[in-house]
């Protein structure tokens, strides 16, 4: 018998040219949209990024000016509006956090977009606080009114020029706070101004002191029934600062009768401490005068004959128009001056080199 061997033919499974076409569409399609969604996040991150950094640098430079500000003894006049120059005691820290480093710090912008601190007025001594900081300004509060909501902050300068405001530099010895206002870069162009505002703790006690116990920044208002507050004074006795009784020493009592004129808080506000380097100051603590510096106790105005003075704990001398005291020779020397009106001590001021 014959075997029959039959052949089959197979034909080849595939895909035609159109199926293959459209399978590589649908493909880059998918893969451009992971693509799309890969490079938003990433962009997405990056931007987050820039803008971590900027607020970083926004609280940064905020805490720091804040923080000067409130230590500040003194304001120092500025020579345009993008500039703040603030005075403390050299035991306190500065805008580097160091101690006895200086005494005299001024903040601004620099065409790096950097807000910088110069130390000392020295512009070898300048260092970088914060970058993306494309502009900063500030005004300095002034009281436009009897009232306690009439504290209004306007800038040294007018406009764009050098012109002086006439308003700020009238008031200028009673200036207490500052308002910063501060525009970050946060990429994309996008540049928001954010505002702050710092008192001077010292300034706004001193300027107290010196106005006989009325507030610059929230002054009492007008209550002739209250007749005393504080000190346990009436108003109509007969109570002296030198019978023993403690009125008004200091600025710390807020009567709104004014006291005495004998050793009153405003009589205080009359005597200045002045030295070449900072003349006309307020009787408070200053550093920084150098080696065997002299510094000047100065009356401005008529006060009582019962104001005495006294060096390093000596026998009290009455209180002339003008007498200089000289630091002992060498760093970090220092002296302290006790202004007194009666029996108490009413203001002492530490003076180091």
């Amino acid at each position: 018998m014959k075997r029959t061997i039959v052949n089959y033919r197979h034909s080849q499974a595939g895909v035609s040219l159109v199926e293959l076409m459209v399978g590589l569409t649908i493909g880059l399609i998918i893969t451009g949209g992971a693509l799309t969604i890969l490079f938003s996040n990433q962009k997405l991150i990056l931007e987050k990024d820039v803008m971590d950094r900027s607020q970083e640098n926004f609280r940064f430079a905020s805490t720091t000016i804040t923080r000067l500000v409130r230590q500040a003894n003194e304001l120092g006049i500025p020579t345009n509006n993008n500039e703040l120059i603030v005075t403390f005691d050299r035991t306190q820290r500065d805008c580097l956090g160091q101690v006895n480093n200086s005494w005299i710090n001024t903040f601004k912008v620099n065409t790096n977009n950097e807000l910088v601190c110069v130390l000392n007025n020295d512009a070898n001594l300048t260092y970088v606080l914060a970058k993306d900081i494309s502009e900063i300004k500030f005004s300095y509060g002034i009281q436009n009114g009897a009232s306690a909501n009439s504290l209004v902050y306007q800038p040294r300068y007018s406009g764009n020029s050098n012109t002086e405001n006439s308003l700020v530099v009238n008031a200028w010895n009673t200036v207490t706070s500052v308002l910063t206002q501060m525009t970050v870069s946060e990429g994309n162009g996008k540049q928001p101004t954010i505002d702050f505002i710092a008192t001077s703790h010292l300034l706004a006690l001193t300027k107290l002191a010196s106005s006989g116990g009325t507030s610059h920044a929230n002054p009492p208002s007008n209550n002739s029934g209250n007749p005393s507050t504080g000190g346990g004074n009436h108003s109509g006795g007969g109570s002296t600062v030198g019978g023993g009784t403690d009125q008004n020493e200091g600025g710390d009592n807020e009567n709104e009768t004014p006291p005495p004129a004998d050793c009153s808080a405003s009589e205080l506000g009359q005597i200045k401490i002045n030295n070449t380097a900072w003349p006309d100051r307020t009787t408070h603590s200053i550093s920084g005068i150098g080696k065997a510096g002299t510094v000047s106790v100065v009356v401005s105005g008529s006060i009582s004959s019962s104001w005495r003075i006294s060096r390093d704990g000596n026998t009290p001398q009455a209180l002339g128009t003008s007498q200089s005291y000289q630091l002992p020779n060498g760093n970090n020397k220092s002296m302290t001056l006790t202004l007194t009106c009666g029996s108490s001590p009413t203001r002492t001021i530490t003076v180091s080199s």
